[in-house]
């Protein structure tokens, strides 16, 4: 895993990238839901995901994945700076 930041005019850019199995296609429009897991049965609640969107948006920011199956994925962040 690699996390990286930069500061983009009036942005903050936080981007996490690893180089685990990625996400499928069918997959990746509904990571952000709440309870939405493919690891229900290691534990998994769907939870942590829906969070960070939601703490990221009331703070006016984004969030966003880009990632093929395979190759891994990229998350990052954008904060505005005030």
């Amino acid at each position: 895993m690699h996390v990286s930041t930069r500061e983009d005019g009036d942005a903050l850019w936080i981007e996490i990238r690893d180089q685990g199995p990625g996400i499928s296609p069918g997959n990746i429009a509904r990571i952000w839901d709440r309870f939405f897991t493919t690891h229900r049965d290691h534990g998994g609640t769907g939870l942590g995901l829906a969070i960070v969107k939601a703490v990221v948006e009331a703070h006016g920011g984004r969030v966003g994945v880009r990632s093929e199956p395979g190759h891994g994925s990229l998350f990052w962040v954008r904060l505005p700076l005030r």
